[in-house]
């Protein structure tokens, strides 16, 4: 009769390698050019889907808050930045109360199905000094770190059966959207300002700085400030908004001027 194998053959724990791996393969973004002064921040984050979210979309956007903050101040007059700040404050206000929303749902949830421990993750948890550099920043990284948050409730109500397989996914694609579409509309939005820019006649202008490369899998990404001659800016209107919506961060979709885009989540 065969005797049970030790634990320690059954179970084998991560200790940083799947963070590692996660590290060297997703962006490093290169803020050489960027001088404003940061917050640094300590994060940390269980889940793999908060993990590949900051990994993905925070710095990326950072980028193009500086973008619309201070390049494009440069050149358009005030009220235009500050309309797109407005429609920036009010998107991440609004996605920060949908999740607040949800996790006070899915906490009701567990205390009716007399769940007093959530379930945790055998990979070790990432933990980040985050760099902010603008209130936008923060309120992204906070966005980010609520959809961590509520993560393992998900796992835990769907290993007690209180939620089914289908719903769990349904419920992680929605609330995961808040995050990147948030990033895809900061996108829109910043090349409508760049739009903008290059429309201003020939002496006005001066080419907006290039936002700082994203660094991804090897290869550089440099956002363009360029907007392409004889453009059909309806269709890449059209194009960027359902982008957005369906929270897709192109890196090589045309231009857009976006007075505002706002989809939930």
């Amino acid at each position: 009769m065969n005797s049970p194998a030790p634990g320690h053959l059954i179970v084998k724990l991560d200790h940083g390698d799947t963070n590692r791996k996660l590290l060297a393969k997703e962006a490093a973004a290169d803020f050489t050019r960027i001088e404003s002064a940061s917050r640094k921040i300590r994060i940390t984050l269980a889940s793999p889907e908060g993990k590949r979210l900051y990994l993905r979309c925070f710095y990326i956007s950072q980028a193009n808050f500086h973008f619309i903050s201070v390049f494009a101040r440069m050149k358009l007059q005030a009220e235009d930045v500050d309309k797109v700040e407005q429609e920036l404050r009010s998107m991440l206000d609004a996605r920060i109360a949908f999740v607040n929303q949800r996790i006070a749902a899915f906490e009701k949830t567990c205390h009716q199905n007399g769940i007093a421990e959530l379930a945790s993750y055998d990979i070790e948890p990432l933990s980040i000094e985050a760099r902010v550099i603008s209130m936008f920043g923060r309120r992204l990284l906070e966005l980010i770190s609520k959809v961590d948050q509520i993560m393992p409730m998900l796992e835990t109500l769907c290993i007690d059966e209180a939620l089914s397989t289908s719903q769990l996914i349904s419920e992680k694609s929605q609330i995961k959207k808040t995050v990147r579409a948030m990033a895809a509309t900061t996108r829109a939005l910043s090349l409508g300002l760049v739009k903008r820019i290059n429309a201003l006649p020939a002496p006005e202008r001066k080419m907006a700085p290039a936002m700082s490369p994203i660094h991804r899998n090897g290869a550089t990404v440099i956002l363009s400030t360029e907007v392409a001659p004889g453009a059909d800016l309806q269709s890449e209107a059209l194009q960027a908004i359902s982008g957005a919506q369906n929270g897709i961060v192109n890196q090589d979709a045309p231009s857009a001027d976006l007075a505002a885009v706002e989809t939930l989540p």
